[in-house]
């Protein structure tokens, strides 16, 4: 399973009220809830949460995949978007979405089947496969 970048902001998010509402929770009835102690205690709270939040997301919904210079050229994926004017666009390879240039002059569409032809950093160079 992979997490967009969307729903990891929302889950963190939801997490914090969730884990702000605990704490304010624990100091309304220990009668703390303003003592410069307590709203430490508090704010900890609230970090270690989402701290062990990103770990567990990392560790059940990992989106970190690698390829390495010389892996990429080869592999099959699909065009996520039509590509611009300019030749660029996302495709879909091994999970992840990664920015995209047409290596050649023809246009490629959202669905085709593309082959990497290379890649320079975070870009992979692609052609439309027939």
């Amino acid at each position: 399973m992979t997490l967009s970048t969307r729903q990891k902001w929302w889950i963190i998010g939801v997490e914090t009220a969730f884990f702000v509402a605990l704490a304010a929770w624990v100091l309304v009835r220990l009668d703390r809830l303003f003592e410069p102690g307590a709203l430490l205690v508090a704010a900890i709270i609230i970090v270690v949460g989402d701290i062990v939040t990103a770990l567990l997301m990392e560790r059940f919904a990992p989106t970190r995949i690698t390829i390495e210079p010389g892996e990429a050229a080869g592999q099959i994926g699909r065009a996520v978007t039509d590509f611009s004017s300019d030749g660029e666009g996302r495709v879909a390879l091994r999970g992840e979405r990664w920015r995209a240039r047409s290596a050649s002059a023809t246009p490629i569409a959202a669905g085709s089947r593309v082959r990497v032809v290379s890649r320079s950093g975070l870009l992979l160079h692609v052609e439309a496969i027939d």
